[in-house]
């Protein structure tokens, strides 16, 4: 009688190396993020080639399984074996992460490489990571020409529906599956699949933002709730709260708050910006930017907002910072850790009343290119690149929350309060792939008009919001 782990080991291996065999999709278009961090999937069975145990596991379920087995390393490696002989002795891979994660990525794939280095010789791994090529831009660069792409690459979850589209992202493996949907949140998973089928592996549940600060000014979470009277506190200290309004992605949380929809559905992209709603958030903008370098800065001067926050806390000009959790560990050593805090975003006067304000909220994820020469090896790194092991050595060196329900166990990060300040900003955040495609990020006006009320000072008549907004809507309906 065949074992278990025998027909689990035949599962993954056979699902691997059908990776051609992608099986086509019918969702739709998304090809940008402007999640700024510097941000895999892997290749998989299509139920055809995986059996009829895969067409169920790629979905999700079941217990997981030891991956790092002897036998099942073993069985893996012989597969390696065999596509190096496929390739002229030689398993040549690409990477592509952010540019702030690429040292302590390359120190997980140097575990990678001597987990499965060849016991005969017959092999050996040219691994190259580029931090070139970050999350943000990924899936356009894979989709583009995912021949010439990274076998593996980090993206933002946003991008999946445009890479499934184009067929340049692999499915995951069943057996890799059982483990994710096993070992991390139900969330995580379901932000990894698309119809059913998986695609990706999960990085970090932190794709998002909220505010740092400065304990020292702001006592207590009491004090940041108002952005008015932040920016009035800093003011006071001789400091600026950061916001940059000159990113869509950012300025986006005046717009939700306001009550304007940002939809993508079907491959198409809906929103209702020129409408009172949408007017209502450009002139909250507007209030805001009356402050504009005496208490507030709202662009971040062509640096970048990674640049800029962790110059500020480091030079001391800002009291708190909109951003994500990529620059915690900056903050912390600018300031001291014990007088960092995190909290969700404060409320903004839109109308005549104090709004919490939204955000954009969402995944890192890890995918494999449809078209490597290298589908185990390829699958295995991705996988271990997102497991619950490097999901916490990632939290200890680069500050990023992980996906696995075990790893978020661990006592540092549930004392670390930007984890609580991420918890407590979801029931206002809106996921990205359910919100914005490409054409959204394409519209340059939307961040190009924060900037200009930024500039302004706050100074922009009603008329010329409405033409700015009237611009913003007409690029998107067409």
């Amino acid at each position: 009688m065949v074992t278990k782990t025998k027909r689990v080991i035949a599962m993954i291996l056979t699902g691997m190396m059908a990776a051609t065999a992608l099986a086509g999709c019918t969702q739709t278009t998304n090809t940008t993020s402007s999640s700024p961090a510097g941000g895999t999937e892997s290749t998989a069975a299509s139920t055809d080639e995986g059996g009829s145990e895969g067409g169920s596991e790629a979905a999700g379920g079941g217990d997981a399984v030891d991956v790092y087995s002897k036998e099942m390393t073993e069985n893996i490696k012989a597969k390696m074996k065999e596509e190096a002989a496929a390739n002229g002795g030689k398993i040549e891979l690409k990477v592509w992460c952010a540019s702030a994660d690429l040292k302590f990525e390359k120190t997980l794939i140097e575990e990678f490489k001597e987990l499965y280095k060849s016991d005969d010789g017959s092999y050996e791994f040219k691994i190259k990571a580029s931090g070139a090529i970050g999350e943000p831009d990924a899936g356009g660069k894979i989709i583009e020409s995912p021949k010439d792409g990274a076998d593996v690459f980090n993206f933002a979850d946003d991008q999946l529906s445009s890479l499934v589209e184009a067929k340049a992202i692999a499915q995951v493996s069943p057996l890799f599956n059982k483990n994710i949907a096993a070992n991390n949140t139900k969330e995580t998973a379901e932000a990894c699949t698309i119809d059913g089928t998986p695609y990706a592996f999960p990085k970090t549940s932190d794709n998002g933002y909220f505010l740092y600060y400065d304990k020292r000014v702001y006592k207590d979470d009491s004090a940041v709730a108002s952005l008015d009277d932040m920016i009035k506190t800093a003011k006071d200290a001789g400091k600026n709260v950061y916001f940059n309004l000159g990113n869509a992605w950012y300025n986006a949380a005046f717009f939700f708050s306001a009550g304007v929809e940002i939809k993508y559905e079907n491959g198409k992209q809906t929103t209702t910006f020129n409408t009172d709603e949408g007017l209502n958030a450009a002139k909250a903008m507007c209030h805001i930017c009356e402050n504009a370098g005496a208490g507030f800065q709202g662009v971040d001067g062509g640096s970048g907002d990674n640049t800029a926050v962790e110059k500020g806390f480091t030079d001391g000009s800002l009291a708190a910072a909109v951003i994500g959790t990529w620059e915690g560990p900056a903050i912390k050593k600018a300031i001291g850790e014990e007088n960092v805090g995190a909290a969700k975003l404060p409320t903004a006067l839109i109308g005549d009343k104090q709004v919490q304000l939204e955000s954009f909220g969402g995944y890192k994820l890890i995918g494999v290119n449809q078209f490597t020469k290298y589908p185990v090896t390829s699958q295995a790194l991705a996988y271990y690149l997102g497991n619950t092991e490097s999901q916490i050595k990632r939290y200890n060196e680069r500050g990023l929350i992980p996906t696995s329900t075990e790893a978020l166990k661990d006592e540092k990060i549930q004392a670390d309060p930007a984890k609580k300040a991420i918890e407590d900003q979801t029931p206002f955040a809106h996921g990205q792939g359910s919100s914005v495609g490409g054409k959204y990020w394409a519209v340059k006006g939307i961040p190009g008009m924060g900037s200009e009320i930024y500039n302004k000072k706050g100074q922009v008549s009603d008329d010329e919001l409405k033409k700015s907004l009237a611009n913003i809507q007409e690029q998107i309906d067409n």
